[in-house]
């Protein structure tokens, strides 16, 4: 397996991974727990459980530079607290459809941005994943497009915007930092930072903990420790459009877990845009020009 190969693998259980959050999300809301106390407790317990294994890894001793500390600490603050703090802003006055669909313009962000900032340029006959991929993603979300209130947009747009500038500053700042440990730093100054606006009522937070504590294990583990961790690490190996264009499984598996484990039922439309998306998932994974021409002279 090719160093590209192992990362778009890396990249797509990423996706798989982080689909699960929004059935343990479900789960969660119907115990009264809100999204603000469930992305803090996600990343706090996450980081927590990280920290653990790493201090019996590296028998207490974390292997980050301070450079590394301080990147991880902006990426933290900067990159997933703000970009989730607008996510679920946006969904006060936005349709979950439309706030998904917002924040899947990042694709198309990264892919400029790394054009005009890295000289990232999509070869020509990859260049059709993106717009196969958007038509996909509309497919698949589309049910009830709404805005209730317009300023609101502001947030849905802001959230793609942090989120396309959190890969593409990760995929050079982190570059050679093992994803083990830039990880949950990552998540413990992001699970700090929403914890301090969200978890304010440390009674409320106690009995949160003790009635859901399975399902938030289930989410620090598979949809922040390994999703992330996984992302991390796809991005050191592929492009940053590759790897925005590859996240696109991330709502291709929550539709499906939703169908399989919620009975919800998949509409004709959903299974285009499914098929959609798993089409631009294969036109992505193509080998590169320069890939292909190295296997022919081996």
């Amino acid at each position: 397996m090719s160093k590209r190969q192992l990362g778009i693998f890396q990249t797509i259980a990423s996706g798989v991974c982080f689909g699960f959050l929004g059935l343990f999300g479900k789960w969660l809301y119907e115990n009264n727990v809100r999204p603000g106390e469930l992305l803090a407790l996600r990343f706090l317990i996450a980081a927590a459980l990280s920290f653990a294994l790493l201090f019996l890894r590296f028998r207490g001793r974390i292997r980050l530079s301070g450079k590394e500390w301080i990147r991880c600490a902006l990426l933290g603050v900067f990159g997933y607290a703000l970009f989730s703090f607008c996510f679920f802003s946006a969904l006060k006055g936005l349709s979950a459809s439309l706030t998904v669909l917002l924040l899947y313009t990042f694709p198309v962000l990264v892919a400029i941005g790394g054009w005009i900032f890295f000289g990232e340029k999509i070869p020509g006959d990859h260049l059709p994943a993106i717009p196969i991929a958007a038509v996909g993603l509309i497919c698949l979300v589309w049910k009830d497009i709404s805005v209730d209130r317009a300023e609101y947009l502001i947030f849905g747009i802001s959230a793609a915007l942090f989120y396309a500038i959190y890969i593409l500053v990760s995929s050079r700042w982190l570059k050679s930092t093992d994803p083990s440990l830039s990880t949950p730093t990552i998540q413990l100054f992001a699970g700090i930072t929403l914890g301090s606006i969200y978890l304010t009522d440390l009674s409320h937070t106690q009995k949160i903990i003790e009635e859901n504590w399975l399902v938030l294990m289930l989410v620090a583990v598979i949809c922040s420790i390994a999703a992330m961790g996984l992302f991390l690490a796809g991005l050191q190996k592929l492009k940053s459009w590759e790897v925005s264009i590859l996240s696109t499984t991330e709502p291709l598996t929550g539709v499906l877990v939703a169908m399989l484990v919620l009975s919800e039922k998949l509409s004709l439309l959903q299974g285009i845009g499914a098929v959609a998306i798993v089409i631009a998932l294969f036109w992505t994974s193509k080998p590169l020009k320069d890939e292909h021409k190295k296997s022919q002279a081996l």
